[in-house]
């Protein structure tokens, strides 16, 4: 029988980092009895005693994995905020009329709106992981106007210089953005460049492009 509270619950666990991890995350995954995530969130949670599991990119079989638990008190670990490009829509769908419980989390966006010290209620987000980057196409005018502000997602083949270079491939060369890689990890760089430059850096690691701000 599938508790009435809810089963299931999405935590965000932020960047990957323990500081940026919430009480309420941790009290979550504590209370759960198995803990699904990719390693580096699981690691995250290293001292907890509880069944563990770890994410790939096989959601179907994350689907039967959940299937046979089903019922027993588990938590999903998802980096950054579950209701900002993550498994939840996802899961949502595989468990239709189900209650999930969100914990929310500190989203790479956030942090990098953080590091820039700006405001983030004027601008557009977009998320190039997984995704083609003609999902920026319709921005681009408006970018070369600047009409709007971008902050955007990378990850997977879309790398940050990836970003750069099709900024630049459609004459946006010259624009200024902001790169952060490794977000609230060991391995932080932040850095103001041009999207020619960025086109051109060694950054393999996923992070965020803001684009349409100057610097101070």
């Amino acid at each position: 029988m599938v508790n009435e509270d809810g089963w299931l619950t999405v935590i965000g666990v932020g960047p990957g980092s323990p500081e940026y991890i919430t009480p309420a995350a941790r009290r979550a995954a504590a209370a759960a009895e198995v803990l699904i995530g990719g390693e580096r969130a699981l690691g995250l949670f290293a001292d907890l005693d509880c069944e563990k599991r770890v994410i790939t990119g096989d959601l179907e079989g994350l689907r039967s994995f959940l299937l046979k638990i089903r019922g027993r008190p588990a938590a999903v670990l998802v980096s950054g905020d579950p209701g900002f490009y993550s498994l939840l829509a996802w899961l949502k769908g595989q468990f239709p009329g189900e209650k999930i419980n969100v914990i929310p989390g500190i989203s790479a966006v956030q942090l990098a709106f953080a590091r820039l010290g700006r405001g983030w209620e004027d601008a557009a987000f977009l998320s190039c992981h997984g995704r083609p980057l003609e999902v920026l196409e319709p921005y681009l005018p408006r970018l070369k106007a600047a009409q709007v502000r971008l902050a955007i997602l990378t990850g997977g083949a879309n790398t940050p210089p990836v970003i750069g270079k099709y900024l630049a491939d459609h004459g946006l060369g010259g624009h200024k953005v902001w790169v952060g890689i490794d977000l609230g990890g060991d391995g932080e760089q932040t850095a103001w460049l041009t999207a020619a430059e960025l086109a051109r850096r060694p950054l393999a690691r996923p992070g965020v492009v803001i684009v349409g701000y100057e610097p101070d």
